[in-house]
């Protein structure tokens, strides 16, 4: 009888170092499997950060291409500044003058002389902190300027 008890004891044994085993690798799958999930967690906040710095960007471009000319009179040139201390903005403006064609098209009407219009480019780049930069450009009219 004693032999049966010696053998229960040893498997005893066999089966405590085996679940020790199992429970070690459970532990190095669980962390490896943390591990990856908190990478994800933290490359999905960074992108979030850089999207939301990016749309600010965007707001300040915009915001800038809609007050040229309303603000400020339009004139050829170039201007920057900075706003919050993070996006720097650069605005250039370029005066399009069309070549002197006397031939109008077919069912146009002549524009009149009282009311002449000079035509602009203006291009609007705002560089944010990481220096990722948003541009915008668009056709802007401006009444002559009288003399």
């Amino acid at each position: 009888m004693m032999g049966a008890q010696s053998r229960r004891v040893t498997r005893r044994d066999g089966e405590r170092g085996f679940a020790l085993l199992e429970i070690l690798v459970a532990f190095v799958i669980l962390a490896l499997g943390l591990g990856a999930i908190s990478t994800g967690v933290v490359v999905a906040i960074r992108s979030d950060a850089r999207t939301q710095v990016n749309r600010t960007a965007l707001r300040v471009a915009q915001s800038r291409l809609e007050a040229a000319g309303i603000s400020e009179a339009l004139a050829p040139g170039y201007r920057e500044g900075l706003i919050a201390n993070k996006f720097r903005w650069r605005q250039t403006v370029t005066e399009l003058r069309l070549a002197n064609d006397t031939r109008q098209p077919q069912g146009a009407r002549p524009a009149p002389a009282n009311g002449a219009l000079r035509s602009f480019w203006v291009e609007i780049a705002v560089e944010t902190p990481d220096g990722a930069a948003t541009k915008l450009a668009a056709l802007k009219l401006a009444p002559e300027a009288r003399q």
